[in-house]
C-alpha cells in the first residue's frame, strides 16, 4: 500500500511538472507571503497609548473612589447592625423583626446601587476601548498600506510567530502622535 502512495505522489508531481519535494515545499507560505501578515497586541495597543493610559488613570481614580465609598458604607452598616443587635434585647420579637426587615431591605438596596456603579465603570471601559479602536483604525490602515500588509491578526490568536511581524509599538507611536491623550477630547 505504501508503495502505491509513493508512486502516486511521483506521478502526480510529473503530471504537474514538479518534483515530489518541490510539491511538498510549496505547501508552506514563503517569506514574501508572510510579510503581508502582521500581528498586533490589542491590550498593549490600548494600554500603551497615551489615550489608554489617560483613560485607565481616570478609571482607576473612579474605582478607588467607589472602593472608598463601599468601605464607608460597610462601616456604617456594621455600626447600624450592631445597634440593631443591642436593641434586640429591649424590643419585642415583632418590633425587632420589623426593624431587621427594614435593615435587610436597606442593605439589599445599597448592594444593588453599588453593583450598578461597578457595572457603569465596566461599561465605560468597554465604551472607551471601542472609541479608541474606532479612532485608531484609520491610523492602523495607513500603516498597513505603507507596509503592504494585507491583514492583521490579534497576537492572542496566534500560537507561534516571530516578533518582526508585530506592529504594536509602531502603531502606539503613530496613535500617540495623531490622537490627544484625553479620551474626552476625542468625543
Amino acid at each position: 500500500m505504501q508503495k502505491y502512495s509513493i508512486i502516486f505522489v511521483f506521478f502526480a508531481a510529473l503530471i504537474f511538472g514538479q518534483t515530489p519535494y518541490r510539491a511538498f515545499a510549496q505547501s508552506f507560505p514563503t517569506s514574501e507571503e508572510l510579510s503581508n501578515v502582521a500581528t498586533i497586541d490589542q491590550e498593549r495597543l490600548f494600554n500603551g497609548s497615551a489615550y489608554g493610559q489617560s483613560f485607565t488613570a481616570k478609571l482607576q481614580k473612579d474605582t478607588n473612589a467607589l472602593a472608598d465609598e463601599n468601605r464607608r458604607i460597610e462601616q456604617e452598616l456594621v455600626s447600624e447592625e450592631n445597634d440593631l443587635t443591642q436593641k434586640r434585647k429591649e424590643l419585642s420579637n415583632v418590633e425587632f423583626r420589623k426593624l431587621a426587615s427594614t435593615f435587610n431591605e436597606k442593605v439589599e438596596k445599597i448592594r444593588a446601587e453599588q453593583a450598578l456603579k461597578t457595572n457603569e465603570l465596566n461599561a465605560t471601559l468597554i465604551q472607551a476601548r471601542r472609541a479608541f479602536f474606532k479612532l485608531a483604525q484609520p491610523i492602523i490602515i495607513d500603516l498597513m498600506q505603507e507596509r503592504g500588509i494585507k491583514f492583521i491578526l490579534n497576537n492572542q490568536a496566534i500560537f507561534i510567530s516571530t516578533s518582526d511581524g508585530d506592529i504594536t509599538d509602531e502603531a502606539i507611536e503613530r496613535i500617540n502622535t495623531s490622537l490627544s491623550s484625553s479620551p474626552a477630547s476625542q468625543e
